[in-house]
């Protein structure tokens, strides 16, 4: 064994800053999306039964977590041979112009529907449970607007050629 085997064997890449397979990927946006729902459910059902709950402060740490596993990660689009579009062959420039495009097509009626029907919630619904659904809807919105164009991308690419 080389020297230089040696030393690449040595500094392997933490898992968070490998691209990984198309099966983890997949599994990271069930995971990540299935996540914020569970909790979001979660906080629904316990803020009636205990009105001094705090709501808005869990849901802002849920969706700081899910912010900090799909932009910290690494991804095609920011690896260190990539700078801007000057790294991008076509069919990368392609699939991200698709994914945003995609990611749009499915955010745009989302936020046509939940925000008339937050306004709803929040004047039908006694005291502050209105507010709280009208917060789940905007911090929904809030994680799909950020995460939902790398998600696509991570679904569709294919694994990685390079070594990890």
């Amino acid at each position: 064994m080389t020297y230089q085997e040696i030393v690449d064997a040595w500094n392997r890449r933490p898992v968070s800053s490998r691209i990984g397979s198309r099966r983890f990927r997949r599994r990271l946006v069930f995971g990540t999306y299935g996540g914020w729902l569970v909790a979001a459910a979660a906080l629904r059902l316990l803020s009636p039964s205990y009105p001094q709950f705090v709501v808005i402060p869990i849901l802002l740490i849920a969706n700081s977590i899910v912010l900090v596993v799909w932009l910290n990660r690494r991804t095609f689009l920011n690896r260190e041979v990539l700078v801007g579009d000057a790294g991008l062959d076509e069919r990368l420039v392609q699939n991200r112009n698709q994914a945003f495009r995609r990611a749009y097509q499915v955010f745009g009626p989302l936020v046509l529907v939940a925000w008339p029907l937050s306004v709803v919630i929040t004047t039908l619904e006694p005291r502050n449970q209105g507010y709280l659904d009208a917060f789940l809807f905007y911090f929904a919105a809030s994680v799909l607007a950020t995460t939902l164009p790398t998600a696509i991308w991570a679904w569709r690419e294919p694994d990685p050629t390079e070594p990890e």
